[in-house]
């Protein structure tokens, strides 16, 4: 059984298959321009002679003059009676075989072709007249042609030869590159379809030539194609939700079910001795903000066998045969592969054409002129610039841990504190006291927070290591070993070394005001 999924290349017989065949109709307008000696060979199974002659690429005036021939006939007095039929007579007729291609058929060729990314093309024992006649007048549906439906066209009258002699199959893989395996291929001819099985392509007898549609929208239907974006999210942000927005649209557009593929560590965390990892999000929190835009978030492990893989091979062998991806999307600086800093998002598009996989690009984010990136949210975190940091995030820069015992020192002065610890990796904004929200228990209170080194108090850590401390507004409770979210909305001041814990108790008071002036404000 072929793999849907894994298939690249979709390759049609012409008549029967493609374009509807009334051989009654033809044989009656033979009659009717008196070419009806040639009639017979309208039967599709008799390769010989005239027939064999015009789908080999005979020339269409060497077959109306044959066909005046055959029909010419002696009577039983030995008058001779010539056909005098004029050529543009007889093609008539001839094209009379020709009924014409659905619009369901057209349209739904250029969905999987344009919207599903699998190559097409046509493989037909066919002639001039009727391929010439067809191009004329069948395929100009919704204003395209042709090249619009499939990528190559392949024509017993253009090569010299015809199914189902192996050497056309092979032609086809040699020229599309496609490996056989790889190749769905659709014949009303039962003979035809044995041909290309013994290359090793995948073939499917369609003898009334309209089950082929229920065949693949059968396999879409049990093998929904996925529409996903890749990346590290670091921060998911307001460019990252963007695109994230933007997938959820390109999928519902092209009926597929989106999907989010990001990566368990950094790169750099793998091969850069110096590299001090420090991250916007942990790896829970990039997921959870991931899930509650996009539902379908798959988290890859990236470790030195990956970082290998190139961007074509990834593409063919994570995002096509394992996530059944049929669409990508990227970020307008995305760039994945062992040799992601050469490829372009050109070299995706050509890698995507090849294996099935539409790649679209989208618009970069700005943000009051600014334009979003996980390393500005970075730098405003760094610089302690919270405001900055929540308009890109578009929600306040945060930090959960478990409330821990601390030295209890800010009880004494009225000032009690839930100290945290923040995760290994986690981004601090510098030292210094700021205004915050604290969640907690799924509520929402005021409070300030200070990171820092405890200077008043000479108890500094021996690793230089800092404490974040939290004075909860209008809160009274135990609340040790319980998860807490601490949110930076704006920073107040440096920390400082104060005389004593009484002017630090005042400094403390002041800074409550302020917080609660301009937050109420």
């Amino acid at each position: 059984m072929f793999n849907f999924q894994r298939s690249k290349l979709l390759l049609f017989d012409f008549g029967c298959v493609i374009v509807d065949l009334n051989k009654q109709r033809c044989v009656d307008a033979l009659y009717k321009v008196g070419c009806g000696a040639i009639a017979g060979y309208v039967d599709e199974h008799r390769s010989e002679d005239l027939f064999h002659e015009i789908e080999l690429g005979g020339e269409t005036d060497v077959f109306c003059q044959e066909a005046r021939r055959q029909s010419s006939y002696t009577d039983k007095e030995g008058v001779f009676h010539p056909c005098q039929t004029k050529d543009e007579d007889i093609i008539w007729a001839w094209n009379e075989l020709l009924v014409g291609i659905s619009k369901e058929k057209l349209r739904f060729i250029k969905h999987l072709h344009d919207d599903l990314g699998y190559k097409t093309a046509i493989l037909s024992n066919t002639n001039w007249m009727h391929w010439n006649f067809s191009v004329e007048n069948f395929f100009g549906v919704d204003g395209y042609k042709v090249e619009d439906y499939f990528d190559h066209v392949f024509l017993s009258c253009e090569l010299g030869m015809v199914k189902p002699d192996e050497r056309i199959y092979q032609h086809v893989i040699d020229v599309t590159g496609v490996k056989a395996e790889d190749i769905i291929f659709f014949d009303d001819s039962a003979k035809n379809c044995e041909g290309a099985r013994r290359v090793g392509i995948h073939s499917i007898h369609d003898p009334l030539g309209n089950a082929w549609m229920h065949v693949l929208r059968n396999e879409i239907a049990s093998k929904e194609a996925v529409a996903a974006v890749i990346g590290n999210f670091d921060g998911v942000h307001t460019g990252h939700r963007y695109v994230l927005d933007r997938l959820k649209e390109v999928a519902a557009k092209y009926n597929m079910s989106p999907l989010v593929i990001t990566f368990d560590k950094h790169p750099r965390e793998l091969f850069d001795a110096t590299f001090k990892a420090s991250f916007l999000t942990t790896l829970d929190e990039k997921v959870a903000l991931l899930e509650s835009i996009v539902d379908n978030v798959k988290v890859l492990s990236f470790n030195r066998e990956l970082a290998q893989v190139s961007a074509h091979d990834f593409m063919e062998k994570y995002l096509r045969d394992e996530f059944g991806v049929r669409l990508l999307l990227l970020g307008y600086d995305n760039r994945f592969g062992k040799r992601n800093h050469t490829e372009t998002f050109e070299d995706y598009q050509h890698y995507g054409k090849e294996l099935g996989i539409k790649v679209l690009l989208a618009n970069p984010v700005d943000v009051e002129g600014v334009r979003v990136s996980s390393s500005h949210v970075r730098h405003a975190v760094e610089e302690g610039q919270m405001e900055e940091a929540t308009m890109c995030l578009g929600r306040p820069y945060s930090v959960s841990g478990k409330v821990i015992e601390g030295y209890k020192e800010g009880r004494k002065i009225g000032f009690p504190t839930a100290n945290i610890l923040p995760p290994a990796h986690k981004l601090l904004p510098p030292n210094g006291v700021y205004a915050a929200s604290v969640v907690l228990d799924g509520k929402k209170y005021q409070g300030m927070t200070n990171i820092g080194t405890r200077p008043t108090y000479h108890n500094v850590k021996p690793d230089n290591s800092v404490t974040i401390e939290t004075n909860i507004f209008d809160f009274i409770g135990d609340i040790y070993g319980k998860e807490i979210t601490v949110e930076f909305l704006r920073k107040v001041r440096d920390e400082k070394k104060f005389a004593s814990p009484e002017e630090l108790k005042e400094q403390i008071t002041l800074d409550k005001e302020f917080i609660l002036g301009n937050l109420n404000s």
